[in-house]
This record gives C-alpha cells, sequence and structure tokens, in this order.
C-alpha cells in the first residue's frame, strides 16, 4: 500500500476518535461497552510480528494533561545526546505521521505506506476471526508505531498513552520508566466518575520493581498512585513533595528554571531553560528531567548539555504556542476546565491587560460549561466554531454556554471565518486564544501558516 492507501485502511477501523455516540446511549452503556476492551488482542497481533514492542528502554507515559510535552522534552534530548528514539503521541494536528516519529521527525509517508502493509495481514486475519472483537484504529497506529521502531533499530522508545493506562492498547509494553502527568476530570464516561477512579485507570501503567514520576496531583487520585507504587514495589518520586520546580526569570519565548530535591536516593539541582511556554510546563519539565536521570541510572548517559539544548530547542505545536502576527495569537488544546483554568493563569501573568478574543470549539464529550466559566475571565468575546472533525460540538450548544457566563459571543461556521473575525475585532496589538479542542487549533494554524490540511478520512 502507498501512503494514502494506508491512511484510508488504519482510518476504515473502529475508530473510537472520530465515531460520535449515538443518541439515547447512556454513559454507564458506553463505559461498560469500552471496558470490554482488553490487551489481548494486540499482544496476539504484536506475537505474530515477532514482539517488536519489546527489547528496547521505554518510557511510558499517562495522564491528563501534558503528556505530549513530557514525551516531546524527553525524545528532544535523547536525541541529543546521540541516541535512536521512536516517540509514539497523539492526536495529530496536521498528519497522521505525527503519531510516529522517529528522533522528533514525523515518520516518512513512504515508510508509513512499507510498514502498514508489513502489519496488515495478522491485524485482518484477527478481524476476520473475530468480527465482534475487531482490532481498532488507534490499535493498529500503536502496532506501527511499535514495528516500525523496531525495524529502524531504535534505541529507546517514548509512548504517550491513548486514553487511560491500564486498558490502554500502549500497555503492552515492558515499562523501564513510569510517568504520570497531571491528572483532572476527563473522558469520565469511560474512566470513571470520580478522579480517584480516573487515577486508578492511568496508574494501571505502572510495572513491578521500575521507577514512578509523577506530577503533583489531587489527594484522591494521589491515593491510588500511591497504592499501585506500593503494590508493585515501584519508587514513587512525586514533583511538589521530593523534587520542586521554580522560575528563575521569564521572556515572552522562554521560560528559565529550577528544578531540585531528593529522587532514587540522591540530591539534583538543575537550571535549565524551555521554549515551551505556560506555567503547567514547568512541571512537565520536571517530569521529563526527573525521567532523563532515571535513563542515566539504566545505563544510557545524558550529557547535561544535550539537556540544556533538548529543552531550549524543542518543538511540539499547539500547547501555548505564542505566533506573532499584526496581533497575538495563543493555541493552545485546552478540553477540560482543568486544563483551561491553567491557561487562564499563563495569559493573566503574560499578557495582562489585552484584549482577548476567544475562538473555541470542543468535542461533544466536553463539559462545555465548565470550560466557559474559566475562559469568561479573561476574554472580551467569544467566537465559537466547530472543526472538521466529526465529534465536533454544534455551535449552538458551545454559544448557549458562553452567554451564561455573561461574554458576548458569536457563533460562526468555521474556523477559517472565525479567526478572520477575531483577528479584527482585537486589532493590532490585541490578543487571540484560539482553545478548545486541538482539531480546533490545528484549522487555525493551517489557516495563519498557510498549512494544506491532510484530508484523507
Amino acid at each position: 500500500m502507498n501512503y494514502i492507501e494506508s491512511v484510508s485502511w488504519i482510518l476504515s477501523l473502529t475508530n473510537y476518535e472520530s465515531s460520535s455516540r449515538e443518541k439515547g446511549t447512556s454513559n454507564n452503556e458506553l463505559s461498560s461497552d469500552m471496558r470490554r476492551i482488553d490487551l489481548g488482542r494486540v499482544k496476539s497481533v504484536l506475537e505474530k510480528l515477532g514482539n517488536p514492542h519489546l527489547g528496547m528502554l521505554t518510557v511510558h507515559i499517562a495522564g491528563t494533561k501534558g503528556k505530549g510535552s513530557t514525551a516531546a522534552l524527553i525524545s528532544a534530548v535523547l536525541t541529543s545526546s546521540g541516541y535512536k528514539v521512536g516517540l509514539f503521541t497523539s492526536p495529530h494536528l496536521h498528519s497522521i505521521r505525527e503519531r510516529v516519529s522517529l528522533n522528533s521527525i514525523p515518520i516518512d509517508e513512504k515508510k508509513f505506506g512499507e510498514y502498514t502493509t508489513a502489519i496488515q495481514k495478522p491485524i485482518l486475519e484477527h478481524n476476520n476471526n473475530f468480527p465482534l472483537d475487531m482490532i481498532t484504529t488507534f490499535e493498529v497506529l500503536t502496532i506501527l508505531a511499535f514495528y516500525s521502531f523496531k525495524s529502524e533499530g531504535v534505541d529507546i522508545q517514548v509512548i504517550e498513552t491513548g486514553l487511560g493506562g491500564r486498558l490502554d492498547s500502549t500497555n503492552v509494553v515492558d515499562s523501564d520508566v513510569v510517568l504520570i502527568t497531571s491528572i483532572s476530570f476527563d473522558h469520565t464516561e469511560i474512566l470513571g466518575d470520580t478522579l480517584k477512579e480516573i487515577a486508578y485507570e492511568k496508574a494501571g501503567i505502572i510495572k513491578p520493581g521500575i521507577p514512578v514520576i509523577s506530577a503533583s496531583q489531587e489527594s484522591s487520585a494521589l491515593e491510588a498512585i500511591i497504592d499501585k507504587s506500593s503494590e508493585l514495589k515501584s519508587q514513587l518520586t512525586i514533583v511538589g513533595r521530593d523534587v520542586y520546580y521554580s522560575v528563575i526569570s521569564k521572556t515572552p519565548s522562554v521560560q528559565n528554571f529550577r528544578v531540585r530535591g531528593k529522587f532514587l536516593g540522591r540530591p539534583i539541582d538543575h537550571e535549565l531553560s524551555t521554549s515551551l511556554m505556560g506555567d503547567y510546563q514547568l512541571e512537565n519539565a520536571a517530569l521529563a528531567v526527573l525521567a532523563l536521570e532515571a535513563i542515566r541510572d539504566k545505563g544510557y548517559p545524558v550529557p547535561y548539555d544535550h539537556i540544556l539544548w533538548g529543552f531550549r530547542n524543542v518543538i511540539w505545536p499547539g500547547r501555548f504556542e505564542v505566533i506573532n502576527k499584526k496581533s497575538i495569537i495563543i493555541l493552545d488544546g485546552a478540553h477540560n476546565e482543568y486544563s483551561a483554568m491553567r491557561l487562564v493563569e499563563s495569559i493573566q501573568e503574560q499578557f495582562p491587560n489585552k484584549q482577548v478574543e476567544i475562538v473555541i470549539g470542543v468535542s461533544e464529550d466536553k463539559d462545555i460549561g465548565a470550560i466557559a466559566r474559566e475562559l469568561t475571565s479573561i476574554g472580551t468575546g467569544a467566537f465559537v466554531t466547530k472543526s472538521r472533525h466529526p465529534k465536533s460540538m454544534d455551535t449552538e450548544q458551545i454559544a448557549d454556554a458562553f452567554w451564561e457566563t455573561g461574554l458576548p459571543v458569536r457563533p460562526e461556521p468555521s474556523v477559517k471565518i472565525a479567526m478572520t473575525k477575531a483577528i479584527l475585532e482585537v486589532g493590532e496589538g490585541g490578543l487571540v486564544l484560539v482553545t478548545g479542542s486541538l482539531f480546533i487549533v490545528a484549522e487555525a494554524r493551517e489557516f495563519i501558516l498557510d498549512i494544506e490540511p491532510e484530508l484523507l478520512n
């Protein structure tokens, strides 16, 4: 198969990322259906392919917010240090190839097609033999990532979970280091209605006797992580309890910070800089620092100057990404109440007293009321819209949520029109905030930077 044929086949499979919940389906019914998912079918296919997911050092990352940024930081440093690094993340912004990266560069179209062809036979055999238990789109992408990394002779793989952790298709790996980023309410219809339930699912990636590194968490979420780490005799380090980060200074494009404390029985103290902006990125950076320390302990040297270089030069679009045109445009895929709150804090600190026009669209499963209440505190108006994605929430529903907060709202039929009007509204020196989902962010980037969209589905 060539690239287009490969993507078309992958997207033709069961795809929970793009399928909408049917009307009349309750959360409990959907949750019950989704929890029948197990790792057996993925393991079976991987075994037929020679278990490509095994035999290399593996960093596994779960959490609600910050997984991709943390993974990108680790990958950038390890690549700079001379290792061949495989990075698996989701979702993508502009091309599905972004999910499978080699040395921080998306796999090329030719190899994407070749490797998809190589893994197709056992997947088709499984789906033909078990029509009620078919391999899904995300599972194929997971298998593709592992097969690609093995074929490319990767030294270290950095793997981000798609959803949850315990039953996520990535949880077939033998992890050497586990990271759990900030946990908040998201996908409650699948992962549970309480933070402790959600954290239990995320903590399901913890393996016996390996280092576990967690962001600061709410007490109930932390309890689940502590219990799982204790059960498996895995040494747990918590940012905010064992290791601390602090700001040294900031510019509009760089954050200088310090990470210090005690990690695996030894003191650490690093002064670093990162090009990733937003206060919450410093916690992600602290997690990445500790992961790199753990990788050193596994016998993989990571020179300090390469940590400096990797953190300073990492690229992770769509996460508090600042684009300076005639007006300031901030792109951030804040998709729940907690991430919207952290986004507001960062804007208030870095861009005080700016007129802020919001361009927003969300997926249909999000709590738009909670997101709107957070964003209203900095907005002077909101342009609500929807992306091309089939799971996009109707603009009327988003508009109603913002009207309830008292913020002026204008529904627009497309991201392009919403962006055009928001930029005109703020004029030179104002600020346009694009948020709500990475799908909206992606279309805004395509409009602003003249990127050709990949419309293969």
